[in-house]
């Protein structure tokens, strides 16, 4: 039996497609692309048919291990990104794990997986699980500016005064200052506006370091 939900999300990877463009290219909705990934619905046998012959036409061209989008360690495998451009002279292979959205406390990250690429800085150069987050909130500024790719490497111990992506067990995440870890509590610190905020360990599943930023080129 085909486990359509496994399927599907390898196929649509493979052919570095968002969930919409996937399902334009069946003809059905995003909706129920989601629903085939998550494993709440199955395709009918039209659309079974249909994904079997993009399976096999993308098994014939589909790119090797090292070309392929991968997700974080320790961040969920369901994170939204945004295709941009990345500024001259990178190669434009950084994949863009998700796109930070105003919110009360600072940024959040849609459902969805990888579908961007932005360009490497030499620093993250072999660092195969790197990955890059977009700013569209003023949480962070002037450290960090809406529209800015912000740019992490997951292996990277964080220390107190470090600039973090914290991502917790809800599925929110966010870029902040890191002030200081103890047994009982994470703490944070954003700029705008001036505010502490605190998780418990159990709250966060992933705190990565922030090694860079660049502004977006269109």
């Amino acid at each position: 039996m085909v486990d359509w939900a496994v399927t599907v999300e390898r196929l649509r990877r493979e052919r570095r497609q968002t969930q919409a463009q996937f399902a334009e290219s069946l003809g059905t909705t995003q909706a129920t692309v989601s629903r085939w990934e998550a494993g709440k619905q199955g395709p009918d046998r039209e659309q079974s048919l249909a994904i079997t012959a993009l399976n096999q036409q993308s098994g014939a061209t589909a790119p090797s291990g090292a070309d392929r989008s991968w997700p974080a360690p320790g961040m969920a495998d369901h994170l939204v990104a945004t295709e941009v451009a990345g500024p001259p002279g990178r190669i434009q292979d950084l994949p863009i794990v998700g796109h930070a959205e105003a919110g009360e406390d600072g940024t959040f990250l849609d459902n969805g997986t990888i579908t961007g690429y932005a360009g490497r800085p030499a620093n993250l150069v072999g660092v195969t699980n790197a990955y890059a987050l977009i700013v569209h909130n003023s949480s962070m500024r002037p450290r960090y500016e809406p529209r800015e790719i912000i740019e992490v490497d997951p292996n990277i111990p964080v220390q107190p005064n470090d600039y973090v992506v914290v991502q917790t067990t809800d599925d929110r995440a966010f870029i902040k200052l890191l002030r200081r870890r103890t047994q009982r509590a994470i703490v944070l610190e954003q700029y705008n506006p001036p505010k502490e905020i605190r998780f418990a360990p159990e709250e966060v599943a992933a705190m990565h370091l922030i090694v860079g930023a660049h502004r977006v080129y269109r």
